[in-house]
């Protein structure tokens, strides 16, 4: 897609929601690191990993058209960690690689007392997590646009500098390094809409 061209209003959760081909693999491109990160806090092997990935995506997209953004309860990142610990949970099951509590109510209790990796993240990880989804929906849109407009983008958004600097580095127009800036701004935005918490 050219600089010049407009991107669709629908998000790429409504268009996942649609069974658009190519917002899947952007919401695959998006979480997958997450879902990734999640199972490995889980101590799952690389191998098990892999399973529970796919697992999960699949039961995204069985499940999408129920979820709702903007639910108070719910966020889309919340939602499918949701879904990566009942898919964790059922392949241990599954695959009988879980211990069963023994010992009655003491051990059951020492067992309750054991943290969920994947309980609520403190701000650091959701920062982290939040960061990581950006990267990647940059990652996702840099080839949409002219790499002088992304570069500029990324000294004014990214780095903080003045867009007069970066107009007179790059021998144009402040307006057209604000421009760049808002097209690329909006395109992200709208990636990310109703995804990040």
């Amino acid at each position: 897609m050219a600089d010049g061209i407009e991107v669709t209003s629908l998000t790429l959760l409504g268009r996942a929601q649609a069974n658009d081909e190519d917002a899947w693999h952007q919401v695959v491109h998006l979480y997958g690191p997450l879902v990734e990160k999640w199972c490995r806090r889980y101590g799952l092997s690389e191998e098990d990993a892999a399973d529970v990935f796919q697992e999960t995506f699949k039961t995204v997209a069985r499940h999408i058209g129920n979820f709702v953004p903007g639910r108070s309860v719910a966020s889309f990142r919340s939602w499918l960690k949701t879904i990566v610990r009942t898919r964790t949970i059922d392949y241990l099951r599954k695959s009988k690689r879980h211990v069963d509590a023994a010992g009655g109510t003491a051990a059951q209790m020492r067992i309750s007392d054991l943290p969920d990796p994947l309980a609520e993240d403190s701000e650091d990880e959701t920062e982290a997590d939040d960061a990581l989804v950006v990267h990647r929906a940059m990652d996702l849109i840099q080839g949409e646009f002219d790499p002088r407009n992304w570069s500029a983008f990324e000294q004014v958004a990214l780095k903080g500098r003045a867009a007069t600097e970066v107009a007179a580095e790059l021998d144009v127009t402040p307006q057209t390094i604000r421009q760049a800036n808002y097209r690329i701004r909006r395109r992200l935005r709208l990636v990310l809409e109703d995804l990040v918490e």
